[in-house]
């Protein structure tokens, strides 16, 4: 499935960034000793650590902002020994103690500079995760819904794979938080985090929940077929009901609604036919499942109908 985040398995990407940040940290501390020692052998002192600059700037490659404080101190404490280890001067030793502390200045202000810049780096990336990933329940955004659903069309309609959307709500849920008043916005998030988690766990990993709204999520079932996924949002809204008669949310349902890609169908159209499944399910009592097409609950048993979804996908 086509996804903002790479595709590549999880664990080839971490072990290839572990290699990558190793790699940067041997060169990075290679360079720093060349300098040293070029440092140490310029009769005039010319280089006075200023290079070291170069090492701090290279220090971008490393995303944590301690890499760069190793660099500096080290940078500065190479630059301070290459005064006092240097063979000789043969310039008045004014000049020489200018270089040096021109070199320390010059180290103060790179660090300063990418100090800044990873700064800003990791603030525009916070600000792009919490774009398509929701802080509360770690589910995928509506926006990242929107770019993965249109993805997933197109690429169902490439290979004539099937394609269902599952759209879940919760049951009276402004009704439900309001019994609550006191506490209304802590048992409001434990039931949406609740919620989030029990439709993650019951779902292959291919098969992506988002929150679309306050209290509605809804999941692409790839190479499913509307009967599948029927089976399996079935078994998960009776997993829901039979969790909740035993704990202290009793009234808590959820009503789904579930449409099957067809031949003519954008992102619109298919969200608009789960919509409507979803406004059936309501109006048939809630705590329903309901699609579009219409098709008859085969004879299956409800809670295998979860555990026989591989979630690896």
């Amino acid at each position: 499935m086509s996804t903002l985040i790479a595709t590549k398995p999880v664990y080839l990407k971490s072990l290839q960034n572990e290699y990558a940040i190793g790699f940067f940290w041997i060169l990075l501390c290679s360079v720093t000793i060349c300098i040293f020692l070029f440092d140490l052998n310029t009769p005039l002192g010319v280089a006075a650590g200023t290079p070291y600059a170069l090492v701090i700037f290279g220090s971008l490659w490393l995303k944590s902002n301690q890499s760069t404080y190793v660099f500096v101190f080290t940078s500065t404490l190479l630059t301070v020994a290459g005064f006092f280890l240097s063979p000789g001067y043969i310039v008045p030793i004014d000049i020489v103690l200018t270089n040096r502390f021109l070199a320390l200045l010059v180290i103060a202000c790179t660090a300063f500079m990418v100090i800044k810049i990873k700064i800003a780096n990791q603030e525009l990336t916070s600000k792009r995760t919490d774009l398509y990933i929701d802080a509360q329940t770690h589910c995928k955004t509506n926006r990242a819904f929107v770019l993965e659903l249109n993805a997933e069309i197109r690429r169902c309609k490439r290979y004539n794979h099937n394609l269902s959307l599952a759209i879940f709500d919760v049951d009276h849920f402004s009704r439900l938080t309001s019994e609550h008043d006191k506490k209304n916005e802590h048992y409001k998030n434990h039931l949406i985090k609740w919620l989030s988690k029990e439709i993650s766990k019951s779902i292959r990993n291919s098969d992506q929940p988002y929150r679309v709204g306050s209290d509605r999520f809804a999941v692409i079932f790839v190479e499913t077929d509307i009967h599948e996924a029927k089976e399996v949002c079935n078994a998960l809204r009776e997993k829901i009901f039979r969790a909740n008669q035993s704990e202290f949310y009793p009234s808590f349902t959820v009503s789904i609604g579930i449409a099957a890609l067809e031949a003519g169908d954008n992102r619109r159209k298919l969200y608009k036919r789960a919509e409507q499944a979803l406004i059936n399910a309501k109006e048939n009592g809630r705590n329903q499942v309901s699609t579009l097409p219409e098709i008859k609950r085969n004879n299956k048993p409800l809670i295998p109908a979860i555990l026989l979804r591989s979630r690896t996908g």
